[in-house]
């Protein structure tokens, strides 16, 4: 009796533990590395490609993986299940501001889009006259003409401006402005914790599914983005809190998509990442920022904000790899403030860094736009070497992953370098597919790109 009990309580047990999925979003759990995976190293779009699905438009987010489930964003506005076995598309659901609104609101919402578009197009013409007039001005300082037609067109724009405040509706649900050649509204990437999926979109919109496609719930954010590129920023799944950063910083409650709490702390253009320290979780900004979790409290700022890419927290430090690097050690514990140690800073050769960095086994990876490599020692900063990539004309924006003891290396015309790590620079292979912003995941052995036309798993032959 006492063995059969025993047997029970061991198979409840590992039932759970098998059942229990842990959160996977950007870059996998926010750090690029993926140790317990053995991918190929060589591959081609006729070698090793276990299939490849094609997509009905670009998309620059990463696919997350939940068991037998890979999930893929697509322009505008899509979100698409397919099997991890086979590439099929299980179900594709599209986020447009009419997907996710009640039918009997959208006619009244339509009626003040329309109102709207009437407004900004008399003003558009006034905006173009006030440029011009501006230039003018510049021209001739002393053109008193000049300056009452400047006056008077500010008076008209400020005007129609009055008018667009009087229609809420329209405000909330106009697309805000984005890139769309490289940036589009499908930048963020998805996360997962196996039971649910969030993804938001440049369009604000912020919307939690079942893995059946069931729609939890979608809100339309307030928030704007302030940089002209559009939004970018991946949500961070963290102690049941979904943090949304579009302009502020925003926690929704997972479950219920109702705010938890707002931080005014100014749009990233990188993604958070968070880290358990104590007894309270912390996330770490891309623009310098660390607030509390449980209520968005700003603990500490540290470091030069990153322009594009994203922090990482390893090993109970924090590094930050942008123009110039800096490592800091975490406390024990969190109090009112986060006392940081400063592990160390270092210069980096490239300039601008789009592309994420990676740490393994005691060394920080990092690749400029302009394919410089910088390895660093993790524990002091200094360099181990610097090596320019021959990567071709396009840059290096995806970010770097490691994979089993492999770097990989991708730029944007879709070459991949496959190095081994390690304190001095060896190349394994150089491999093609196509155009790609997106950077690579692993599962199952096997890898995971999300180009502009397909999605691709790359696993070895049998």
């Amino acid at each position: 009796m006492r063995t059969s009990l025993t047997v029970a309580m061991m198979l409840i047990v590992l039932s759970s533990a098998m059942g229990a999925e842990r959160v996977t979003g950007w870059r996998g759990d926010g750090s690029g590395v993926f140790v317990d995976q053995n991918p190929p190293t060589h591959w081609s779009k006729n070698e090793n490609v276990v299939w490849a699905a094609p997509m009905p438009d670009r998309s620059n987010s990463q696919p997350v993986i939940a068991g037998d489930k890979v999930f893929v964003c697509a322009e505008p506005f899509e979100l698409i299940c397919l099997r991890v076995s086979d590439g099929q598309v299980v179900w594709q659901r599209s986020n447009s501001y009419r997907d996710i609104t009640s039918p009997k609101t959208w006619p009244a919402i339509e009626r003040e889009l329309a109102l709207a578009q009437g407004i900004r197009n008399r003003q558009t013409p006034i905006k173009a006259k006030f440029k011009e007039l501006r230039q003018r001005q510049r021209d001739a300082p002393d053109d008193a003409r000049v300056a009452k037609e400047i006056e008077q067109a500010d008076k008209q724009i400020a005007a129609f401006d009055a008018e667009l405040k009087e229609l809420p509706l329209a405000t909330k649900y106009s697309l805000p402005i984005t890139q769309r050649t490289y940036n589009g509204f499908t930048t963020a990437t998805p996360t997962t914790d196996g039971k649910h999926v969030w993804a938001v979109f440049g369009n604000r919109v912020v919307a939690c599914y079942d893995m059946d496609g069931n729609l939890r719930w979608a809100t339309v954010s307030p928030d704007l983005p302030q940089a002209m590129w559009g939004h970018s920023s991946s949500p961070l799944l963290v102690d049941d809190k979904l943090i949304v950063c579009i302009d502020a910083i925003v926690a929704l409650d997972a479950k219920t998509g109702s705010e938890v709490w707002r931080t005014k702390y100014g749009q990233s253009w990188g993604s958070p990442v968070s880290a358990r320290i104590g007894d309270e979780t912390v996330i770490f900004m891309a623009n310098g920022r660390m607030l509390r979790a449980s209520d968005g409290k700003q603990v500490a700022r540290e470091g030069a904000p990153l322009e594009r890419a994203s922090p990482v927290v390893y090993d109970h430090t924090l590094y930050q790899v942008g123009l110039g690097g800096s490592a800091y050690d975490f406390p024990a514990k969190v109090g009112e403030t986060l006392e940081l140690t400063e592990r160390w800073t270092a210069d980096t050769k490239g300039g601008l860094y789009t592309a994420s960095p990676v740490v393994f086994d005691g060394l920080v990876y990092a690749v400029s736009s302009k394919h410089i490599l910088n390895v660093l020692d993790a524990a002091n900063g200094e360099t181990v070497y610097v090596k320019r990539l021959d990567l071709g004309r396009e840059p290096t924006w995806p970010s770097l992953c490691v994979a089993g003891r492999n770097l990989y290396v991708t730029n944007r015309d879709g070459t991949t370098l496959v190095l081994a790590t390690g304190r001095s620079y060896q190349k394994i292979a150089e491999n093609k597919l196509e155009y790609v912003i997106s950077s690579p995941v692993f599962h199952d052995n096997r890898m995971f790109l999300r180009t502009n036309n397909f999605l691709y798993s790359i696993g070895e032959s049998n």
